[in-house]
């Protein structure tokens, strides 16, 4: 009896513990498993998944593009553009806005700052390779030595889509352009001797 109780009770004690854990054991992976899964499911909803919203269910959007205007006329006017918009989206309408930009020529220095409404629409509610992309505004602009002053832009182009996300879009437009000059702007401004300057813009955006 002493032998029972010395060697073989703990022993006996100590086999069924290993199997309680045994059996314990697969249920926990699968509990830390699901645990697991949920926190990547939140994170990769969102940096804040109980304070924020996805922007892929909001109503809201916001871009950015770079690219560059060609001056057709010679008139030494191509520039660099970057811009910046902000707007809204719905299934129909990729953005209806405004933006603003920074355009530099490349040879000369002169600076456009231009202020305009911009729509982008595919016309479809499912996703479409290509969509409109058109732009009117104000342009504020320091040409040579004159002073600064503002006349009207405007572009009408085709853009492409590159990758089309629940987070974010990417593309590429190409577009045809014209800035506006009046008669003040063209007497003070040796080399313009023409209201219309026309244009043809490549540009590549992101938009969120």
């Amino acid at each position: 009896m002493n032998s029972f109780n010395t060697h073989i009770l703990p022993a006996i004690k100590a086999i069924v513990l290993t199997a309680g854990l045994l059996l314990a054991a697969p249920q926990l992976s699968a509990d830390n498993a699901t645990m697991n899964d949920s926190i990547r499911n939140a994170t990769r909803e969102s940096l804040f998944p109980e304070k924020s919203r996805s922007l892929a269910k909001s109503h809201f959007t916001w871009g950015a593009e770079a690219g560059a205007s060609i001056d057709l006329t010679g008139h030494d006017m191509s520039t660099f553009d970057v811009d910046v918009l902000f707007g809204y989206k719905n299934s129909y309408i990729r953005m209806v806005g405004l933006g603003a930009g920074i355009h530099r020529t490349v040879q000369r220095g002169d600076n456009f700052i231009p202020i305009y409404a911009t729509i982008q629409t595919s016309f479809r509610k499912k996703p479409s390779l290509v969509f409109m992309s058109a732009k009117i505004g104000y342009s504020f602009n320091t040409i040579s030595d004159s002073p600064t002053f503002g006349d009207f832009v405007s572009s009408i182009g085709v853009g492409v889509n590159l990758s089309l996300s629940r987070l974010a879009n990417s593309y590429i437009i190409l577009s045809a352009g014209s800035r506006y000059f009046n008669k003040r702007h063209i007497d003070m401004i040796d080399r313009l001797d023409q209201h219309y300057i026309y244009i043809a813009q490549l540009r590549f955006g992101v938009s969120f």
